[in-house]
């Protein structure tokens, strides 16, 4: 993506360990408006009871987000593309509010790239069949941006851009003529995955790329993970080229989004805002494409699909340089508040700022977060048995000496990696590693996971109240250990489809490797 090298990576600040805390995109989405953490939102899915656009209306969670704080604080606000499953044909009049002008994909077209339909502020619906779903956002971004550039000085903005590429085309059955009438369902509920498609332009492009090649493609030996992913075969030739095609897809689509941020930046420049505006790029989640056997995805809890881009600039960031420090999608909220001067007075946020400017000191203690997911694996292009044991709870660590990944399963099995050593993740070394990092690592899972507010960016306070203990290399010293054999640690009942507090309970530390 040359535009984004050069607009972004060259000109701002590239932030190494961003992390999505939910693999798939709604969860992700609504985190990254309300600043919380899916435990907190109780928004753990993309339809149905647990996700969807209208449990985001039903559980009042547009009452207090983010277009809301920032319209409070003197900006217009503008969101362009898709925001959440199920918005749609049938229910497009119920716009979120928060927006001075809100342009959304609608269901069932929102991931149909050469047939994308819009609401605009609910008024009607826009049917563009026949054009390509990210030139079209392209168009309406840069309208939005020539009315708002105008009074920028009287009147800052925010713009929300969100095409879907490139993500997998998802086809409902939609009929071809878009059914206008509020309150109807004009699709079935059936869903047909296939690969993504680009722009007619990028067709011919990398037609000699394949995925690469590292030692978590298509692991030899998967003993030490979860069941559903230990008793996967190996993927085969055809398996293997038809992978290559999906990548080579995805970077097709995505040449689009780089076209897109090249047309907003030279449109910005060119009103003279060029130093004076922040741009942030980032995404929902990570995609896998034959990691660990797995074929085409997201959703688990491995590095390819929780690491996502997080790339800045704007005044006072840093031009061409990296960051380390963690963070992840529920400290963009409170960014966005501090650069604005907003306050979310409602409650309080679980993430806090992300440090981006140059003059921001190095914040180490920034190492701790959960992961969390509730949903089957739904793998895009060939079924996986057992996917209803794609149910987890994680603590990601990233510190400057270690970097861990721990995670508790549905099924009881444990992992722990050390990515320091092992940053394809290949060996799980739960069942040789020391007590005492154990008892740790459950002590800090069973903080984040009910974790609100600032008790999650700060979870050692809960531990250590006197707050002498700020991250996992302070609360390895010996002195704690007797402490750490009398903490609990998290335990996963049953592999259900949904966020069920009741279903993880707490059991005594961990004593020895030989009681498991």
């Amino acid at each position: 993506m040359p535009y984004v090298r050069k607009h972004l990576i060259e000109k701002g600040t590239t932030f190494k360990n961003h992390f999505v805390t939910s693999a798939i995109c709604c969860p992700s989405r609504v985190s990254v408006l309300k600043g919380q953490f899916a435990h907190n939102t109780k928004f753990t899915d993309v339809f149905g009871e647990f996700g969807g656009y209208d449990k985001f209306l039903r559980e009042g969670l547009n009452n207090e987000y983010l277009p809301k704080w920032l319209q409070r604080a003197g900006y217009s606000t503008y969101y362009i593309g898709k925001l959440l499953n199920g918005y749609g044909t049938h229910n497009y009049e119920q716009t979120p509010g928060g927006w001075t002008d809100f342009d959304a994909l609608v269901h069932p077209y929102v991931y149909d790239n050469f047939h994308p339909v819009f609401a605009k502020n609910g008024q009607k619906i826009d049917d563009f069949e026949g054009k390509f779903q990210v030139d079209v956002i392209q168009e309406k971004a840069l309208n939005v941006l020539s009315e708002a550039l105008k009074v920028v000085d009287e009147k800052p903005f925010f713009l929300y851009i969100a095409p879907t590429a490139p993500h997998t085309e998802v086809l409902f059955n939609s009929p071809k003529k878009v059914q206008q009438a509020p309150g109807t369902t004009p699709y079935t509920s059936k869903t047909m995955f296939t690969e993504p498609l680009p722009a007619k332009r990028h067709e011919h492009l990398f037609s000699d790329v394949r995925i690469p090649r590292r030692k978590n493609f298509n692991t030899e030996d998967v003993s030490g993970k979860p069941g559903y992913i230990a008793q996967l075969p190996l993927l085969n030739d055809e398996d293997i080229e038809t992978l290559d095609h999906w990548h080579r897809q995805r970077l097709r689509a995505l040449q689009s989004v780089d076209e897109l941020l090249d047309s907003v930046v030279r449109k910005v420049e060119e009103a003279g805002q060029g130093d004076n505006t922040y741009i942030f790029y980032s995404s929902d989640n990570g995609f896998h494409l034959g990691l660990h056997r797995l074929n085409a995805g997201k959703t688990t809890p491995y590095e390819d699909d929780i690491n996502v881009p997080f790339i800045v600039r704007g005044p006072g960031v840093a031009r061409g340089a990296v960051r380390k420090e963690s963070s992840t999608h529920t400290d963009i909220a409170p960014t966005f508040l501090k650069i604005a001067g907003a306050e979310n007075l409602a409650y309080d946020f679980d993430g806090t700022p992300i440090p981006i400017h140059a003059q921001d000191p190095e914040e180490p203690n920034r190492e701790s977060f959960a992961v969390e997911f509730w949903r089957p694996l739904e793998a895009e292009l060939f079924k996986v048995e057992k996917g209803e044991e794609n149910i987890y709870r994680s603590a990601r660590v990233v510190g400057k000496d270690y970097s861990y990944l721990y995670t508790v399963w549905c099924t009881g099995h444990r992992e722990l990696y050390d990515n320091k050593k092992d940053p394809d993740q290949l060996t799980n070394i739960y069942k040789e590693a020391p007590i005492t990092l154990l008892n740790r690592l459950d002590a800090l899972l069973v903080v984040l996971k009910d974790c609100v507010g600032k008790q999650c960016s700060t979870p050692w306070n809960q531990l250590h109240p006197s707050g002498n203990v700020k991250n996992l290399g302070d609360a390895l010293n010996p002195e704690y250990d007797g402490l750490y054999q009398a903490t609990q640690r998290l335990e996963i009942k049953e592999c259900l489809n949904g966020f069920y507090p009741e279903n993880e309970i707490l059991t005594e530390a961990l004593k020895s490797h030989t009681i498991e």
